[in-house]
């Protein structure tokens, strides 16, 4: 029985571009936006809004920005 080869995993050559604080903060804000938009910009939830968005771009990118509130 013929053994099957598999490919060899490729591994990435270049690493990511490391995320400044700036655009940490640019993506929070717009995620935060988002979020609002979804529920229709309804009730005073901004805080709520930046908090879940921070979560969510900490998950996506790690602790690139110290936690800091708007």
């Amino acid at each position: 029985m013929p053994v099957s080869k598999q490919p060899a995993r490729i591994k990435p050559t270049r690493k990511a571009a490391p995320v400044s604080p700036e655009d940490v903060k640019e993506m929070i804000a717009e995620t935060a936006y988002y979020l609002a938009e979804h529920r229709g910009f309804q009730g005073e939830c901004q805080l709520h809004d930046w908090l879940e968005a921070e979560s969510k771009i900490e998950r996506i990118y790690g602790k690139v920005l110290s936690k800091q509130s708007c």
